[in-house]
């Protein structure tokens, strides 16, 4: 019997990193509509800002680091759209620019980009906002429908 030793992945498919992230933007479709029923087109703007910002802030810091453009691969969509749906709806918009600027350019491309990091960007960026604007961070909206709160 012969082993053989070798670096992962071990199982390999047909599917690219463009294909993986299209699927996770149409599996939060969802979140983003029940969003959008909940709290109004206020949540869309927080969600779309913060889609669009990290697209940027990844194309510029790609440029800037001098290297191979990824904005392709729909990473940093899928970071700005998890991101926007963990923020209050009544995040000031300016402040998004802190948690996206954290989440590609300090977590994700200062570690070397998508699958080095050792942490989910959009989840640190929330972190370090929650501790840099508390009060903001934790003023919530109550949903336009529902009567109580629990």
């Amino acid at each position: 019997m012969k082993l053989s030793v070798a670096s992962s992945p071990h199982l390999r498919s047909s599917a690219t990193t463009e294909r993986i992230m299209r699927d996770v933007l149409i599996s939060l479709l969802p979140c983003v509509i029940a969003g959008v029923v909940l709290f109004g087109l206020r949540s869309l703007l927080v969600v779309g800002v913060c889609t669009l910002l990290c697209i940027f802030l990844e194309f510029i810091c790609r440029l800037i680091m001098k290297r191979e453009q990824t904005v392709g691969d729909l990473s940093a969509a899928v970071t700005g759209v998890l991101l926007g749906l963990t923020l209050p709806v009544s995040t000031p918009i300016p402040l998004t620019f802190v948690g996206c600027f954290t989440a590609i350019v300090v977590v994700k491309q200062m570690f070397g980009g998508l699958g080095n990091n050792f942490v989910n960007p959009a989840l640190t960026a929330r972190i370090v906002m929650l501790v840099s604007f508390p009060t903001q961070m934790t003023n919530f909206t109550t949903p336009t429908w529902v009567d109580a709160v629990t």
